[in-house]
């Protein structure tokens, strides 16, 4: 398939693992980031008219694809004049459920990470809305798998006040347990510490399955987890085989020297996981799934000028959100008088939009 995908390209972002995956298995790409990546095959900045983008390249796209991630600041415009299904992947719904129901009614089909979302946004009058859920990329993994030289370790954002209750924790298992590994990494290195670790600590975000889960599930290491309710994690994973649940600080405690004081089980339940992910959980399987949805869809969404508006102004895109309002108005109807001083007004609002663009892109360098 000739597929247009728009994705903001930093080294973590989600859309990496999936643009290997998709190219990987066949497909021709057009891929499109605000950030410089030899994934990419094209640089734009701020809101992209993926019409234009797909003429300037002679590409007849069978499907575009938008992945939420990166910067934040790259969005597609002019969804409404490509002919072929219109995508997108929302990862973080759990953090602005308001925000992703907004991108979605843009799409004719949205993938949503987070499955409890999923009925709600159904409920909000989107048909085509399915669970997809993150995945495993093996590529970042280290092989022959290196010796488990660490018994415990946890790579995320060290920011406290983003996450006090997960620090709390962490700050208790290293008093504990004097080997580990509590910091921030690249891919490359946060998987290649996982593959030295034991156990993999976690707290999830608003009942989110993260990332973390796959990452230290491929990587052959057993997961630690708060509970995670009604989010499809024992449709993944069985609680007790690839993981296993604490409540509080002290049955977390319990639950980690219990399984350093067992090897043979800690060694039994990673690799258990592990052949969990590889086998049913990669980014190939992932795009297996997406595009066997793509097959069934049809196309159903007509954006509006309004529409895009609504997720300008959430984005923090002043400029484009300027210029949605500025189209709207032109193409506003009326009589003459009307449509001459709405031109006036648009023509106005374009400028300014213009100015509030080059701004935003001055300071997002």
């Amino acid at each position: 398939m000739n597929i247009v995908v728009v994705a903001s390209l930093t080294l973590p972002a989600t859309a990496n693992y999936l643009i290997v995956a998709l190219r990987e298995n066949g497909h021709e790409l057009l891929v499109c980031s605000d950030l410089p990546s030899p994934l990419a095959n094209v640089n734009r900045r701020g809101v992209v008219d993926v019409d234009q983008l797909c003429r300037g390249f002679k590409f007849s796209p069978e499907l575009f694809l938008f992945i939420e991630g990166g910067s934040m600041q790259l969005f597609p415009a002019g969804l409404e004049m490509l002919p072929c299904i219109t995508a997108w992947y929302g990862i973080d719904t759990h953090m602005d459920f308001a925000k992703h129901l907004r991108i979605s009614r843009l799409f004719d089909v949205s993938f949503i990470a987070q499955k409890e979302y999923v009925a709600r946004l159904h409920q909000e009058g989107l048909p085509q809305v399915h669970w997809l859920p993150l995945a495993f990329a093996p590529e970042l993994l280290p092989l022959p798998l290196p010796q488990k030289c660490v018994d415990i370790a946890h790579v995320g954002s060290m920011h406290v006040p983003a996450n006090p209750q997960r620090h709390a924790l962490l700050n208790c298992l290293r008093r504990v347990f004097p080997s580990h590994f509590f910091n921030s990494a690249s891919p490359m290195e946060m998987q290649r510490i996982y593959a030295q670790s034991r156990i993999v600590f976690n707290k999830s975000v608003h009942n989110d399955v993260n990332m973390r889960f796959f990452e230290a599930a491929g990587a052959g290491a057993v997961i630690v987890t708060d509970p995670i309710v009604e989010n499809g994690l024992e449709e993944l994973f069985e609680e007790g085989t690839h993981y296993l649940v604490y409540q509080d600080e002290e049955s977390l405690l319990r639950m980690v020297r219990t399984l350093l004081s067992d090897p043979d089980r800690c060694m039994d339940m990673g690799a258990a996981a592990r052949h969990r992910v590889l086998d049913r959980h990669t980014y190939a399987h992932r795009v297996k799934e997406m595009l066997a949805l793509h097959a069934g869809a049809q196309k159903r969404a007509n954006p509006t000028p309004e529409d895009y508006f609504a997720v300008y102004l959430k984005l923090g895109l002043l400029g484009a959100a300027l210029h949605s309002v500025g189209k709207s108005i032109q193409t506003s109807d009326g009589g003459k008088y009307r449509q001459f001083l709405g031109g006036i007004i648009a023509g106005l609002l374009f400028v300014l939009s213009g100015v509030l663009s080059w701004i935003e892109r001055l300071r997002a360098r």
